[in-house]
């Protein structure tokens, strides 16, 4: 049997989740109902419900791949639905993608932290992985240099995350460009992780990977940027289409196709994406304002690790609190506020906080966090 790590994040996210009050570790824009999202764009949905409810196509809906292949197109690079493979979600994504990719003999660079899946994957299917380590001292982005350093002969992908989780760092274009140019010079494959792509809320919209590289190759979803995470519709393109045949194969193992229903209701979505986009842009401006505050007025207490600037999530400091998996898990049991322990990012006495949930969820859980905060000292 292959050797799984523990998906740390995602084991602890599910033992509180159902039995808080107030979602602090939530790491999508608040979720809408259709009702909320015929209020933001203004257009009825309407499903044909003489429609069978067979498999559906296989690859995803001519419809839904155009509408995601438009939203990684350019006036350079216009890509169709045949640079697009619809998949069960990012998570679905990112594991074809090793699948695919990754195998004993092969060498994968990572960086961290970020989500646990995109080093832990490639292991689980026998390959070698280094980490690229994010450092405050390069602002937290990829060094190209050091990145260098760990490139073997065997070195068959290169995965970074964008924007990042658990961060919120946007890697910039002259960034992206080197990791680019690097990749094509040694003919390696870039999986660049964009599920919180387009939430550029705090910096310069950023142009996707796959509009550089020929070779890279994109994982996205419905989940985050886009407040449909129930739907479980995610992506891979690229344009290599070489590549997308080979995933295409292996999906077959693990995914025959997506919900005919959810398939429907994310080319309703992401025809009305720029209204859906305005309106959790805002949300995550507003509630990063909120999240600012409380951090600047409890600065004795809490600190940002770096300020972010893209994506719904974020890491704090707990001040003095060096054990932020019990403290986590305290806050959650006594205090029913869900925060992510450092620990599952390898970042202990921090916090994840996601800031794109609602605005009231924060405005009550953030006071329950201080409170947490003063009981550990009083009970130590």
């Amino acid at each position: 049997m292959p050797y799984q790590e523990l998906f740390a994040v995602e084991r602890f996210m599910d033992a509180y989740e159902e039995c808080v009050s107030y979602n602090l570790g939530e790491t999508c824009c608040h979720s809408l109902s259709l009702n909320d999202f015929e209020r933001i764009t203004g257009e009825r949905v309407e499903f044909d419900r003489s429609v069978r409810f067979t498999y559906g196509s296989i690859k995803g809906s001519h419809g839904v791949r155009s509408r995601v292949a438009s939203l990684y197109s350019s006036e350079d690079i216009e890509l169709n639905k045949d640079n697009v493979l619809i998949t069960n979600g990012a998570i679905g994504a990112n594991f074809l993608v090793n699948y695919a990719l990754a195998g004993p003999g092969d060498h994968v660079i990572c960086v961290a932290p970020t989500y646990q899946q995109l080093s832990s994957v490639p292991r689980m299917f026998g390959a070698e992985v280094d980490l690229l380590d994010l450092e405050a001292s390069d602002d937290f982005l990829p060094n190209i240099e050091k990145l260098k350093v760990l490139v073997r002969p065997t070195t068959t992908l290169i995965v970074i995350n964008n924007p990042n989780n658990p961060l919120g760092c946007v890697i910039p274009p002259h960034v992206l460009k080197q990791i680019s140019d690097l990749a094509a010079d040694l003919d390696i494959h870039v999986l660049c992780d964009e599920v919180y792509s387009p939430l550029f809320h705090s910096c310069d919209t950023t142009p996707s990977l796959c509009q550089m590289n020929p070779k890279a190759i994109i994982t996205g979803s419905m989940s985050k940027a886009f407040s449909a995470a129930g739907l479980r519709l995610g992506w891979v393109v690229s344009q290599d289409k070489h590549f997308l045949s080979k995933a295409a194969s292996r999906r077959d193992y693990n995914t025959i196709s997506v919900s005919i229903i959810d398939d429907f209701v994310s080319q309703y979505i992401l025809k009305n994406y720029r209204e859906v986009l305005k309106h959790n842009l805002k949300l995550c401006r507003e509630n990063l304002s909120v999240l600012n505050d409380f951090v600047n007025e409890n600065a004795d207490k809490f600190s940002f690790y770096n300020i972010p600037v893209g994506g719904a999530v974020c890491l704090i400091k707990i001040h003095g609190v060096s054990d932020t998996f019990k403290f986590c898990s305290k806050l959650a049991e006594k205090h029913r506020v869900l925060c992510v322990p450092g620990e599952t990012f390898g970042k202990p006495g921090t916090i994840r906080i996601g800031y794109g949930n609602s605005k009231e969820e924060l405005l009550s859980g953030l006071p329950l966090l201080k409170q947490a905060y003063t009981e550990w000292f009083d009970e130590a």
